[in-house]
């Protein structure tokens, strides 16, 4: 008995060491923010993971092409925080993508990303328990805002959703037309949008990045009510 007691002592020890080096990696990867960016384009995942990269000082961003690599990568990568899916990646249905996502990893943040903005569409997902619903519109720069808003705990709701005008973004030109509710930067920015100048003029002659610029012009189609340029002008020009 009394023979045996070193080995004892060595085995608790080992066992020790190795449950606190558990301890730490499992504390490492807390801090490590993984997230899964599922999209059939390859130019589209290319373009927007140095962005995804930018939500924390640790991400981890792991890439699908498919529905059943985002389930292999759930299944074989611990720690993954959040799912950004376009749902044309599964020959399923939206919602049973969804769905499926959302049972088996509750604790995952599942975020649509899609260039469908139909409110009926948009209200559907979000009735899944979706954390957010991103319109590919969306500047880079506003996607990560909302994704970092996601991360927080908030939930994401386009803009089209709080509108209950209409039924999608296409929005006749000029409609919900309110200059007023600009902030002068967003004023002077569409003014000059209405020029015909392109964002990198408008930040020179502003003495502002480019960033700044397209950050501003997405709250300003928000305000007014358009989803792209020619209609803001339009709008710009309907308010004179």
């Amino acid at each position: 008995m009394t023979k045996n007691m070193p080995r004892v002592m060595v085995l608790l020890l080992i066992m020790a060491w190795r449950r606190r080096c558990l301890d730490v990696y499992v504390a490492m990867a807390a801090n490590v923010m993984r997230v899964i960016f599922a999209d059939d384009h390859e130019m589209m995942r290319d373009g927007l993971r140095p962005f995804l990269m930018r939500i924390a000082e640790n991400t981890e961003v792991f890439e699908a092409e498919t529905f059943d690599k985002v389930l292999h990568i759930l299944a074989t990568v611990s720690g993954i925080r959040m799912v950004l899916i376009n749902p044309r990646i599964s020959r399923l249905k939206t919602a049973h993508t969804l769905r499926a996502i959302r049972d088996q990893y509750p604790e995952v943040y599942v975020t649509v990303l899609s260039a469908e903005t139909n409110r009926k569409v948009i209200q559907e997902a979000l009735e899944l328990g979706v954390a957010g619903y991103i319109p590919m519109r969306l500047s880079a720069e506003a996607m990560l805002s909302a994704l970092r808003l996601i991360f927080a705990g908030e939930r994401y709701v386009p803009a089209v959703m709080l509108d209950p005008t209409g039924l999608t973004l296409d929005l006749p030109e000029g409609r919900g037309v309110h200059k007023q509710n600009l902030t002068p930067r967003e004023s002077e920015i569409l003014d000059l949008l209405s020029e015909g100048l392109p964002n990198k003029l408008i930040a020179r002659r502003l003495n502002v990045s480019e960033v700044t610029v397209k950050s501003h012009l997405c709250h300003v189609f928000r305000k007014l009510g358009v989803q792209n340029r020619v209609q803001a002008a339009n709008a710009a020009r309907a308010a004179e």
